[in-house]
């Protein structure tokens, strides 16, 4: 895939704190080596190059000390903190009077909780694509249309039209149990023209404006972990 998923979980997860958080003003995610992975849409270019200026300048005066995981940085308008999560350090600007105590959490409870289950997702996903997909295998596919699902609720799923997924799975049979067809079919896996692709758990489309029209609906993370957007085509094979 284009993007590490724990970026990806990251963005989404940060998106969803400044919400429920408004003492966090602005907030990004850049790596080691000051790439930019994620930061929202009101925090400027040259306030981030300051800051990752101001961290290198730190690691190259403390190596003898080993790897910083957090620094805080005191202005008279707030605070800049810094903290390591895997291979990335997430910034955090939050106002003059921020409960500390919400940034601990944030950084020592909750973003930890959301990596540990991208590593359950990505571990299970690993198991499904060995156990379903063998190295010849032809599996039936369609080209649908990408809408998107957003929300702190849209979970991991995928939505698609009941009769679409009995194409997908070459029923043939007229009478077969629509309930039996939804039972059968655990997974999909989409996969885009570029050749990225995943493993989803999918649902029947539940909004009946939107059925019909040959989409699937997928959730905004995974539109951003695979680089789809609203409006293109993918390729989706249903897994038994």
């Amino acid at each position: 895939m284009d993007r590490d998923p724990y970026a990806v979980a990251l963005s989404s997860a940060l998106t969803e704190i400044q919400t429920a958080y408004p003492d966090i003003n602005h907030s990004f995610i850049f790596t080691q080596d000051n790439t930019i992975v994620s930061q929202d849409a009101n925090i400027d270019q040259r306030t981030m190059n300051r800051i990752m200026e101001s961290f290198e300048e730190l690691k190259e005066k403390t190596k003898t000390i080993g790897d910083i995981q957090n620094f805080q940085i005191n202005t008279k308008t707030g605070d800049f903190t810094l903290f390591a999560v895997k291979d990335m350090y997430i910034v955090f600007e939050t106002s003059e009077n921020a409960d500390k105590n919400q940034i601990y959490a944030i950084r020592k409870v909750i973003l930890p909780t959301i990596l540990k289950v991208v590593d359950t997702i990505e571990s299970s996903s690993d198991d499904l694509a060995e156990n379903y997909l063998q190295p010849d295998e032809e599996i039936t596919h369609k080209e649908l249309t990408v809408d998107t699902l957003s929300g702190f609720f849209a979970g991991d799923s995928v939505q698609i039209d009941l009769e679409t997924l009995i194409e997908l799975v070459n029923s043939g049979d007229p009478n077969e149990d629509q309930d039996d067809i939804l039972e059968n079919v655990d997974h999909v896996r989409i996969e885009t023209f570029r050749g990225d692709s995943t493993l989803c758990k999918v649902k029947e489309i539940n909004d009946p404006n939107l059925k019909g029209k040959n989409l699937v609906r997928v959730p905004e993370k995974i539109c951003r972990n695979l680089g789809i957007h609203k409006g293109d085509t993918v390729k989706v094979k249903a897994l038994l």
